[in-house]
């Protein structure tokens, strides 16, 4: 890690900051994806986030990165307004609340090493990105973790090789590389096989809790990862609907959470 960039008021690595939203609304045009939105989030939970499509859920996944800011309210990181941040603390929030988004996003023509260290690229200087660049780097560590995701055998394969699935686990060694303090993970399994969706998800999970990261799962495949989460969030229409542990979610809730969609139907009787 590059210590010039590590500002005092941010916790170390490995440490989970709590995440808050307070009164946090977030507009594209004159739609509120976000509307008054109060959260917290405790250091190290597992949360699933669910709800029909257009409710808000990756607007907050990307409010709670940094990514986007609030056109009301105040989001806060440990204590600190992301608004009033420095650049440089703003800089290592975002390295280390990562996206795992729906599609990998990764670089086809590149090695999968390569594309698994440019998760580390924007806590380098200059000198050191570019390097990277010249000649293999940090090649040591990019193994074990591809050793972790049982893909240790493919780091210098190019990802267009790779099937659907593999390239997903990719993406998730390129957000884990920085060791990240939060996962948010956006539909990862949106565009695999149901199979691999579980055992992506299974991955994920499991790294999470090995890591000791918070980790914000937004799927539609609840029945995956609800013996595994602490709590439960549903949003409708960018308003806080649903916020119960597991236990606490009955039939009736979700039917109201996914009124007039067809969402809560979709695919077979395993999918919200």
């Amino acid at each position: 890690m590059n210590p010039h960039i590590l500002p005092s008021s941010q916790p170390v690595s490995g440490q989970a900051p709590v995440l808050e939203l307070k009164a946090v609304s977030r507009y594209w045009g004159k739609r509120a994806a976000i509307n008054n939105l109060n959260l917290t989030i405790k250091p190290g939970e597992t949360v699933a986030l669910i709800g029909p499509s257009g409710g808000g859920k990756s607007t907050l996944i990307r409010l709670l990165a940094g990514v986007l800011k609030p056109t009301q309210g105040r989001v806060l990181v440990a204590g600190k307004d992301l608004a009033k941040m420095s650049a440089n603390e703003l800089r290592y929030h975002r390295a280390h609340s990562r996206i795992i988004e729906q599609t990998h996003l990764l670089v086809p023509q590149l090695s999968v090493h390569q594309n698994v260290v440019a998760g580390k690229l924007p806590l380098w200087p200059w000198h050191k990105v570019m390097a990277s660049a010249l000649w293999p780097v940090e090649k040591k560590p990019v193994h074990a973790l591809l050793e972790s995701l049982s893909i240790g055998d493919h780091q210098w394969r190019p990802a267009s090789d790779l099937s659907g699935g593999q390239m997903q686990r990719v993406a998730i060694a390129r957000a884990l590389i920085s060791a990240p303090t939060t996962l948010l993970a956006d539909e990862p399994t949106a565009s695999l096989d149901p199979a691999t969706a579980r055992a992506v998800t299974e991955i994920i999970l499991n790294q999470a809790k090995e890591r000791g990261v918070t980790l914000v799962f937004c799927t539609h495949w609840l029945d995956a990862i609800m013996h595994r989460c602490d709590r439960i969030i549903g949003l409708r229409e960018g308003t806080l609907v649903l916020d119960a542990k597991p236990s606490e979610v009955t039939q009736d809730a979700l039917n109201l959470l996914y009124q007039g969609s067809e969402e809560l139907h979709e695919g077979n009787n395993e999918r919200i």
